[in-house]
């Protein structure tokens, strides 16, 4: 038997109802649209529209079985709601293995190429894709963070990625995202502008409230005018300057340099322990002190190691 089979575009497990009382659909009859009609599922009957059937017969119902749908050529009644329904291309799709097979394809061409691309990126470019793609939320991710943000994102929807990737809009996206990651520039304390980062703190771009920065100053690079491109080129100067001096920096570290390094490593692990030893007697002493007074510390004791002890021998 010939038929046509129908998927649905998420991943139902079980069944699914197809509606078919209450929908609409433009009717033509003798070549002239007289608008949206209702319609009814009766198999065999001479037609599908309600207005041609008697109104006492109640619809069929049409199931999805595990995200599919089979409609036998045969019935030409189902066959049709099926092509015209309204949730088709938006919840359904006619099911063709081969362009499946050529959608998957293109998905994992796409994976393959985002991953290289991340692969053989170094950390201020990932930061700046990063920042790009998701934006002012980006700033309060670890570099680690970022990256894996963007694996996961290039494995779950690497078409759309792709697309943002080669957009119009990404390079100046780009641009602004490594301005504002190599801290070339960054919003006033109250996030009402763009500022640059330096002496001057020099005013760039206002920004109304919940505005993100590195979107609207991509924008502003986007439009090619002649503020646009001074501004461009002073970022630009700016980020060489940034990269010259960070070279100098890593080729003049010294021995002294870690070694200091290492102290500091150091002296932070020892406060560490002290904090946790503190914290140990801090709650063995409040421990005591409930034991024998039958009650907590005073709140405004109960750091207060001296107090707790100096009771505790009265």
């Amino acid at each position: 038997m010939e038929q046509t089979v129908y998927k649905l575009k998420s991943k139902r497990k079980g069944i699914f109802e197809l509606p078919i009382e209450g929908i609409n659909i433009e009717r033509k009859v003798n070549g002239e649209n007289v608008g949206a009609r209702s319609i009814k599922y009766i198999p065999g009957a001479k037609s599908f529209w309600a207005d041609d059937l008697d109104k006492n017969l109640k619809s069929e119902k049409v199931w999805f079985i595990n995200g599919f749908l089979f409609v036998p050529k045969s019935d030409k009644n189902l066959t049709e709601i099926a092509k015209r329904h309204p949730f088709l291309g938006r919840h359904y799709l006619l099911h063709d293995k081969e362009a499946d097979a050529k959608r998957q394809l293109e998905e994992e061409k796409a994976k393959d190429e985002i991953i290289n691309m991340i692969s053989g990126s170094d950390k201020a470019r990932i930061i700046a894709t990063s920042m790009a793609i998701f934006g002012q939320s980006s700033l309060t991710l670890t570099e680690s963070e970022l990256e894996l943000k963007l694996r996961q994102y290039a494995k779950s929807s690497p078409i759309k990625l792709k697309n943002e990737l080669s957009s119009k809009t990404y390079e100046s996206k780009y641009i602004s995202a490594l301005a504002f990651g190599k801290g070339v520039v960054r919003t006033n304390f109250g996030k009402t502008s763009i500022i640059w980062n330096d002496q001057t703190e020099g005013e760039i771009l206002k920004l109304a409230r919940g505005e993100s920065g590195i979107e609207k100053l991509g924008e502003l690079l986007s439009k090619r005018t002649d503020e646009s491109e001074t501004l461009l080129h002073a970022i630009g100067s700016k980020l060489d300057q940034k990269s010259i001096n960070t070279s100098k920096k890593e080729s003049v570290i010294s021995e002294k340099d870690k070694q200091i390094a290492e102290l500091k490593k150091q002296l932070e692990e020892a406060n560490n322990k002290n904090k946790i030893e503190l914290n140990q007697e801090l709650t063995s002493l409040r421990g005591e002190y409930k034991n024998k007074f039958k009650k907590d510390v005073p709140l405004r004791f109960k750091n207060d190691t001296e107090w707790m002890k100096n009771k505790l021998s009265e």
